[in-house]
């Protein structure tokens, strides 16, 4: 019977509860959802930001994050809308109108999408159904799964004649013209596909083999190196590059390509026969020039070369030894730049989702840490104090000039660094900081001039981008660590 009671109570509650009530049940399914997005758990995070949504529909910040999703998953078109509907809730707020305009601005370089917001869809996809497209493209397909290309490729045609801005029709009819040994129509075809998919390495790649089968090898390497800068594991790519550096007569290029795809594939034939023969022109120079590239600290080129010297050259036992000291350092820093690499780009990647969380306060973290723990800040005020961890230096930034750190330091966060800072005076306890960055712990802070602690653990934040400014120096010092 008392659970009953109790339950007819909290069902009570959640019946009549105030729109303050649902509001505040609203943002902790954002402050969640949030705490989900930043760790790329898109799907759990969209749950969230969509029951947000359900229980205070007119709550713009849920339908932004929503857009947010969207665009981070690739629907520009969906995440426009999200957007749309959130500046509408909410015509200040300007992170929404900001991402707005940035879709509006990139979708209207691109044919198609330009089409769509036109308004123009429809009448396309009545035109496609009153020519009978979808028929000719799926004639296509069934004659490719009965292996006539040739039938296949007169198909693939006309499908692209009643829809002109599909990228992907004009893909199969270069990809078919290729394979035919029409070198000119698969040019065309592909280059009218990278008018409507502009971004799109799988079209670099193509447009990069046709130049390669017709032995434009500099054409052919400059379109490949973009579909790699795009894709950079694209492994055909990557052996593309290769013959086409070899082509140039670039054999040494040539060599650490080849290299590279048996790094994906260890198994890959043709890279290894590809190496066999470079092998046979290039086997007295691998250990000179791996010695070389070594010391000039090109340790990538250095270690393709000095593995295939020891594979392949004749070397004498001291020779052998010095190989074997000079990969393992180059292994050593190859590995180290991939990991500083990799630390850089989550700084950048920190440093650009961090103005979306500027209006965060110092005490909704404080209340509620785990919502934030790796959440991206912008965030500024004076320097309060700063304290020695772990051999560097921190500070700590009261961002309330009404509050007193000096004894209150419910608005102050800590900044940690990647790296040393630098002697400058425009680093001291009497400058203003912004730093973005993300939150990565929070704790107790001491004051070290008055020996006052916090209340309650604050905020430290790493920083990806930190800039101190001082008076009587008419420009900030600013430092980044990406």
């Amino acid at each position: 019977m008392r659970a009953k009671r109790f339950l007819q109570a909290a069902l009570a509650l959640i019946l009549f509860a105030s729109p303050a009530a649902l509001a505040n049940n609203a943002k902790l399914h954002v402050d969640v959802g949030l705490n989900h997005f930043y760790k790329k758990r898109y799907l759990e995070a969209f749950k969230e930001f969509q029951t947000a949504s359900e229980i205070d529909p007119k709550y713009a910040e849920a339908r932004y994050n929503m857009g947010r999703v969207y665009k981070m998953q690739g629907f520009l078109k969906e995440a426009a809308l999200e957007f749309q509907a959130a500046v509408m809730l909410d015509p200040g707020y300007l992170a929404a109108r900001r991402e707005l305009d940035l879709i509006k601005s990139y979708l209207q370089q691109d044919v198609s999408a330009a089409l769509k917001i036109q308004g123009q869809e429809e009448a396309l996809r009545q035109r496609v159904q009153d020519v009978g497209t979808n028929v000719a493209e799926k004639r296509a397909q069934e004659l490719l799964r009965q292996g006539n290309n040739a039938a296949a490729l007169q198909a693939f045609v006309e499908a692209v004649r009643s829809d002109p801005y599909n990228a992907r029709l004009h893909k199969m009819v270069g990809f078919l013209s290729f394979k035919q040994g029409q070198y000119t129509t698969a040019l065309s075809a592909y280059e009218q596909a990278k008018r409507q998919a502009p971004d799109d390495p799988e079209i670099d790649y193509a447009l990069g083999l046709i130049h390669l089968r017709t032995q434009n090898f500099e054409k052919a390497a400059g379109l490949i190196e973009r579909a790699l800068s795009s894709s950079p594991n694209m492994i055909k790519a990557i052996y593309a590059l290769g013959e086409a550096y070899e082509g140039l007569g670039r054999y040494e290029d040539a060599t650490f390509q080849f290299r590279k795809c048996l790094s994906i594939n260890p198994n890959l034939k043709e890279a290894q026969s590809r190496l066999r023969e470079l092998a046979g022109r290039l086997s007295y120079t691998y250990f000179s020039r791996g010695t070389y590239y070594y010391q000039q600290g090109e340790f990538e080129k250095a270690e393709a070369l000095l593995s295939l010297s020891r594979q392949y050259g004749a070397l004498t036992p001291d020779q052998r030894r010095q190989v074997e000291e000079m990969t393992g350092a180059a292994r050593y820093w190859i590995g180290k730049k991939k990991t500083e690499d990799a630390e850089k780009t989550v700084r950048r990647e920190v440093k650009e989702g961090s103005y979306i969380n500027k209006p965060l306060a110092i005490e909704d973290v404080s209340s509620n840490p785990s919502a934030y723990i790796g959440q991206a800040v912008d965030w500024e005020g004076a320097a309060a104090f700063s304290d020695q961890y772990r051999g560097n230096e921190r500070y700590f930034v009261n961002t309330n000039d009404r509050v007193n750190a000096d004894s209150d330091m419910s608005c102050t966060f800590g900044i940690v660094f990647p790296k040393s800072l630098p002697s400058d005076p425009r680093v001291s306890v009497y400058s203003r900081i912004r730093v973005k960055g993300k939150i990565i712990k929070l704790e107790k802070l001491l004051n070290t001039f008055t020996s006052v602690q916090s209340s309650r653990p604050q905020p430290i934040v790493e920083a990806s981008e930190v800039s101190f400014s001082r008076e009587s120096y008419p420009e900030s010092l600013n430092i980044r660590y990406y």
